[in-house]
C-alpha cells in the first residue's frame, strides 16, 4: 500500500507538469519572438528619459540619481521643464530628510536636530525659489551648497556618534549633491544665447536685480547712514532692554520690514543667538570700541565648535554694523568662536576676537565691509560664499606647539558655490605680538579643510608675518589634488611668491583664476549695494579707484 501510494502521487505531479508545460512550449513554437518582445516592452517602459539620463551621468552619484528620478511621473513634461525634475528631486531628499530626523530625533543632540531641521528648510527654500518667475537659480545654488554643509557638521560635532550619523545622513548629503549637480547640469545645456556664446544664467542675477536677493534699498541706506531704531538696548536701563537677547525674542516673526536694534555703548556679557525665524534683523552699535558683545564658551568647557560663538547669526537677511564681538576663553582653551553665521548676512565696521577658529564663515553666502578679524588659528573658516573686503587681519601669539593659520575653507562638493576670498585686505601681526615671538611660530595663509577647498587673497597686504611657503597641508581632511588655492596682485615683505607651495590647485598673478572671485561675479550683485552706500569700493578686477589695502585704519 505505501508503494502505491507513491507511484499514485508522482502520476499527479506529472500530470500537472504536462498541463503547464506543454501549453507553454505550444505558445513559444507557434510565437517565437513573444518574450523577447514582452521584456524589450518592459525595458522600454523603465528607461530614463534622455534628460534625466544625461543629467544624472553628471552627478557625483549616478545610480542614486536615476534611482531618486526612477518614479519621476510621466505626465511631467521633462522636454520643456527641467525645473521640474529639480523640484521632484528635492523633494524626495525633504521626505528623506525628514523621515531621517524622526529617527534620530530621540538619540541625537538638540543641535544635530537643528542642523537637520536647517537642512530641511533650505531645501523647502529651494522649492519656492524654483517658483519664481524667473526661477531664481543663484539663491537654489547657495540654498543647496548650505544643505551639504549643515549634514557634514552634524557629522563632526557629534565625534561619539559618527559612525551612526555617517550612514543615516551620507546618503542624505549625497541626494542633494546630486540635486545640485542638476542645476549646474540645466544651466551648462540651458544658457546659451543667440550668438552660440554659453552664458552663467544659473548664477547671474535677473537683468532688473542689482542687489543681492538678501537686500534692498532701504538695507542700502542703513548701511551709509545711522538708521533710526526700533527698539534700544543700553546697559544701564535708559532703552527698551537691557540685554540684546531680550530684544531680539521681541521682534517679530519672519517680520518683512528691519527690525533695527541699537546697542548703546557698553560690555553685553551674553551669548546672543538670531534664530531662523527672527529674520531681517539689523544690530547697530555705537563704534567697534564702544559696543561690545562678549562670551567665553569654548570646547574646553564641553562646547563644540558649533555651539562655542559668542554671536549666532541664523536668521536670513542679517545686517551689522559698529561693533565688536569676543569669545574671551584664551588660546589654551582652543575652538571658542565669536561669530557663527549660517545665513546670509552682512557686515560693515565690525570687530571679531578670539584665538582659535575666532569667524565661522558657515553657510549661504556672507559679505564683510571694513572689519577687523584677530586670531591664530584657522581664525577664518567655514563653507559659506564669503567675501572679506578692506579688512584688518591680524595674527595673535599661539601658544607653544600651534602654528598660526589664517583660512580654512571647508568646500566638500566641487558643485558648490563656496569660497574664502580677501579682497584689499590688510594681513600682519597683531600688535602684541613681537618680531621676537614671531620667529618661534610659523603662520600660512590657509590650508584645505576639505577636498575642495578654496581661498583667493586678491590685492592684499601682507606683513613679513606669512611664511614663504604660503600655505599648509591638512592630509587629515583634504586631498591636495582638487583643491583651489589662489594669489593675485598682492604686495608686502610677505608677498613674494617664488618658494610657494606647488600644488596642482595653487594658481597665482591669474587674471583668469580670479575673475569668478570678485565681489559681483561671488556676491551676485553685492558690488551695486557696496555703491550704493557710498563707500570706497575695490570690486572690480583692477581697482584702480581704491585705497591701497596697507593705509586701512588699525583698529
Amino acid at each position: 500500500m505505501e508503494f502505491s501510494g507513491k507511484k499514485s502521487s508522482r502520476s499527479v505531479v506529472a500530470l500537472i507538469t504536462i498541463i503547464i508545460i506543454i501549453p507553454v512550449a505550444f505558445l513559444i513554437i507557434l510565437s517565437p519572438s513573444w518574450l523577447f518582445s514582452y521584456q524589450t516592452h518592459h525595458h522600454k517602459h523603465n528607461q530614463p528619459h534622455p534628460f534625466i539620463r544625461n543629467t544624472c551621468t553628471n552627478t557625483l552619484y549616478p545610480s542614486l540619481c536615476l534611482h531618486t528620478l526612477s518614479s519621476i511621473h510621466s505626465s511631467i513634461s521633462i522636454n520643456n521643464n527641467h525645473s521640474r525634475v529639480v523640484e521632484f528631486a528635492i523633494n524626495k531628499t525633504i521626505r528623506r530628510a525628514t523621515k531621517c530626523r524622526s529617527r534620530l530625533l530621540l538619540t541625537m543632540t538638540t543641535n544635530c536636530i537643528d542642523l537637520l531641521d536647517q537642512t530641511i528648510y533650505e531645501l523647502q527654500e529651494s522649492i519656492n525659489a524654483l517658483h519664481l518667475h524667473p526661477p531664481s537659480y543663484a539663491t537654489i545654488k547657495n540654498l543647496l551648497s548650505a544643505a551639504i554643509t549643515n549634514e557634514n557638521t552634524c557629522i563632526e560635532e557629534q565625534q561619539p556618534h559618527r559612525h551612526r550619523l555617517q550612514k543615516s545622513l551620507t546618503p542624505i548629503m549625497r541626494m542633494i549633491s546630486n540635486c545640485l549637480a542638476i542645476v549646474n547640469h540645466i544651466d551648462d545645456t540651458t544658457a546659451t544665447n543667440g550668438a552660440g556664446l554659453t552664458t552663467s544664467l544659473l548664477s547671474r542675477p535677473h537683468p532688473r536685480v542689482h542687489v543681492p536677493s538678501w537686500m534692498t534699498a532701504a538695507d542700502r541706506r542703513l548701511m551709509q547712514t545711522p538708521p533710526t531704531p526700533t527698539v534700544v538696548v543700553a546697559i544701564d536701563g535708559s532703552g527698551n532692554f537691557t540685554t540684546i537677547g531680550a530684544a531680539v525674542s521681541m521682534a517679530p516673526n519672519r517680520s518683512a520690514a528691519r527690525y533695527i536694534i541699537q546697542i548703546k555703548a557698553g560690555v553685553y556679557n551674553e551669548n546672543v543667538v538670531i534664530p531662523r525665524l527672527k529674520i531681517n534683523i539689523m544690530l547697530v552699535g555705537e563704534g567697534m570700541n564702544s559696543t561690545i558683545i562678549t562670551g567665553s564658551r569654548n570646547l574646553v568647557d564641553g562646547y563644540t565648535t558649533f555651539t562655542s560663538a559668542t554671536l549666532s547669526v541664523i536668521g536670513n537677511n542679517f545686517l551689522a554694523r559698529d561693533l565688536t564681538v569676543i569669545n574671551t576663553a584664551g588660546p589654551d582653551k582652543h575652538q571658542a568662536v565669536a561669530l557663527r553665521v549660517t545665513s546670509d548676512a552682512a557686515f560693515y565696521h565690525c570687530q571679531f576676537i578670539s584665538h582659535q577658529d575666532t569667524l565661522y564663515a558657515h553657510s549661504l553666502s556672507q559679505l564683510y565691509r571694513e572689519c577687523a578679524i584677530h586670531g591664530t588659528v584657522d581664525f577664518i573658516f567655514g563653507n559659506a560664499a564669503a567675501i572679506f573686503e578692506r579688512c584688518l587681519i591680524l595674527v595673535r601669539k599661539p601658544i607653544p606647539g600651534q602654528k598660526n593659520v589664517i583660512t580654512a575653507q571647508g568646500r566638500l562638493d566641487p558643485n558648490q558655490n563656496t569660497g574664502i576670498s580677501l579682497q584689499d585686505c590688510t594681513i600682519m601681526a597683531a600688535p602684541d605680538f613681537s618680531v621676537t615671538e614671531r620667529s618661534n611660530f610659523s603662520t600660512f595663509l590657509g590650508r584645505p579643510w576639505r577636498n575642495y577647498s578654496r581661498t583667493i587673497v586678491m590685492r592684499s597686504y601682507l606683513g613679513d608675518i606669512i611664511d614663504p611657503r604660503g600655505w599648509c597641508a591638512w592630509n587629515k581632511y583634504s586631498n591636495l589634488d582638487t583643491v583651489e588655492y589662489i594669489e593675485y596682485m598682492n604686495f608686502g615683505p610677505g608677498a613674494e611668491t617664488r618658494n610657494r607651495v606647488q600644488w596642482a590647485g595653487y594658481h597665482k598673478n591669474s587674471s583668469t583664476d580670479v575673475d569668478n572671485f570678485t565681489i559681483q561675479s561671488f556676491l551676485h550683485g553685492a558690488n551695486e549695494w557696496l555703491k550704493s552706500t557710498d563707500l570706497p569700493i575695490c570690486g572690480g578686477l583692477y581697482a584702480k579707484d581704491c585705497k591701497t589695502a596697507a593705509s586701512a585704519q588699525v583698529y
